[in-house]
């Protein structure tokens, strides 16, 4: 069905396009960005030995934000024989459902007519960086003339020093280069003459860096795991600033976050000052960054602070746990070096966020809060069926009254419980993988007996939930099948009376809010991800 909608809705944007009310740019032929449709798609992309391809909407808030970044890295890249392109996903709406484009904008790499995930940024300079990486092999061999340049070509390089191609460092170092290639650089000298130029005696790797001092040693024993942690945690700043550009980079490094909350220049030199050593010293542990509080307040609520500046808060990446310093604390080298200190050793609890308990919750559904959450969800007598939502979430909105009727028709079985969590007013109090929440609604099963948890992936109604239960629940689940048939029946009314409404004539409006509204529609029924959870505005 939603395939069938996407069509319907890219035919009204593609027609409107021939009418004139979806326009193509007046620049575009003196773009550096190939325009390609249905008919010249394969021949040009198996004719690329490297190439870019972008599947975008015109409709796309997105796409336009990504157009000029685009724009700019085809025209540098052009001279290194890597070409971007980009397809219109209105007008080539075939191609786009055969190369599985799950929303705009998809960007995908080809090499002569084979296609991989783009999985860079999408700024010009991440987008250049990225494709010349794809130029070069997974572990470049490096000599006297071409050292320089290959450790001065990126933000960060890596370069390994061995004896031979046939040494074991070689052999993990390779193995590291092949599963990182597409975030940073990789290099390797096999000359002990010039590894002794360069401070190395014996089989050693360098992170060659434009920030801190310029570079990292590693000293432990060469082994993909233990390369990866060190690589990725010499990839960021020992205490730089974070920003909506910079958050994935930091975001790979799988570490802690320190989050230190500045609001003037003052306020940053002070935590500069306080916090740098302890930075310094918990490298590889936790990645403590400054952030503006001017522009990034919504992460501090996040954290579960108060909007008062300085402020620091870490939180576990994995788990989500939060452990805000205390405000009523001064952030002085003594005090974070504490806390920091204590964090490290796991001796500080998270700060959870809860809504109170409910003073009655006997509705069809179980409202949970986080206080109470624990307790009901892996109470083991029971079966437990959770939705996380949130209150602004429109897939959320259209599936509460189906929720509420599922809530009704299993009211009978003691041993469920079908529950419903404000995940924006609430924090998870668990570091259960599955219960951290990527989208809403979320959905999913923790089992009475042995607390296993079952995510839901069916669509949205009554007999797809109700079967999803009955299939995984411990207990044994009853219902009476003719309310369920009622429900059903009220819910194909509701339906009916709703196309009956969309088939009602319209009022005439003129050319501007006719494309308005095309633009709305298109954007809410095309098939695209869920609602996300994300962090604030990073």
């Amino acid at each position: 069905m939603k395939v069938s909608v996407m069509r319907f809705m890219l035919s009204t944007v593609a027609a409107l396009a021939v009418t004139g009310v979806v326009s193509a740019s007046t620049d575009e032929a003196k773009s550096d960005v190939t325009v390609l449709t249905t008919e010249t798609f394969k021949e040009w992309t198996a004719a690329q030995d490297l190439a870019l391809i972008e599947f975008y909407a015109p409709w796309c808030g997105h796409c336009k934000t990504l157009a000029p970044e685009y724009e700019k890295a085809a025209t540098i890249l052009k001279d290194e024989n890597i070409s971007l392109a980009k397809v219109d996903c209105t007008t080539a709406q075939a191609l786009c459902e055969e190369m599985e484009i799950p929303g705009f904008p998809t960007l995908k790499v080809s090499k002569n007519g084979d296609f991989a995930t783009y999985n860079g940024t999408r700024k010009e300079s991440g987008i250049i960086s990225y494709m010349r990486k794809q130029l070069l092999p997974a572990l470049s061999v490096l000599d006297q003339d071409s050292f320089t340049t290959f450790t001065k070509s990126e933000r960060v390089v890596v370069v390994g020093f061995v004896e031979d191609v046939e040494s074991p460092e070689y052999a993990e170092l390779e193995l590291l280069a092949k599963e990182l290639r597409d975030d940073m650089l990789f290099g390797v000298v096999k000359n002990a003459e010039m590894a002794k130029e360069h401070g190395i005696i014996g089989p050693g790797v360098v992170v060659y860096k434009e920030f801190d001092d310029g570079k990292d040693v590693f000293s432990g024993k060469i082994t993909a795991d233990e390369l990866r942690n060190f690589i990725k945690a010499s990839s960021v700043p020992i205490f730089g600033e974070i920003t909506g550009e910079n958050y994935a980079t930091y975001a790979q490094t799988g570490l802690p976050f320190g989050f230190a909350f500045f609001d003037s220049e003052e306020a940053r030199k002070e935590l500069e000052e306080q916090i740098y050593p302890i930075a310094k010293e918990y490298k590889g542990i936790i990645s403590f960054v400054l952030i503006d509080a001017n522009k990034y307040s919504s992460q501090a609520d996040h954290l579960n602070l108060k909007h008062e500046w300085p402020a620091l808060a870490i939180q576990n990446q994995t788990s989500l746990a939060k452990f805000p310093f205390p405000q009523d604390k001064g952030l002085t080298k003594a005090n974070v070096q504490s806390f920091v200190k204590d964090f490290a050793e796991g001796n500080l609890k998270p700060s959870y966020k809860s809504e109170a308990i409910p003073e009655s919750n006997d509705g069809n559904v179980f409202v949970m809060v986080t206080e109470q959450f624990n307790e009901v969800v892996f109470d083991k007598a029971k079966d437990v069926l959770l939705e996380f939502y949130a209150p602004w979430c429109g897939h959320c909105k259209n599936l509460a009254p189906i929720y509420e009727k599922l809530g009704g028709i299993l009211k009978q079985n003691k041993n469920l419980v079908i529950a419903k969590m404000d995940a924006t007013a609430n924090d998870i109090p668990s570091a259960e993988p599955a219960l951290q929440v990527g989208g809403f609604p979320t959905i999913v099963m923790v089992r009475g007996e042995d607390n296993a948890i079952v995510e839901y992936n069916g669509n949205r109604s009554l007999e797809s939930l109700i079967e999803f239960i009955e299939e995984n629940a411990a207990n044994s689940v009853t219902y009476d099948k003719d309310e369920l048939k009622s429900a059903d029946e009220e819910d194909d009314e509701a339906e009916e009376e709703e196309e009956d409404d969309k088939s009602a004539p319209k009022k005439v409006v003129d050319q501007a809010d006719t494309e308005a509204e095309i633009k709305v529609d298109a954007e809410a029924d095309v098939e695209q991800p869920e609602d996300k959870a994300t962090h604030d505005e990073l």
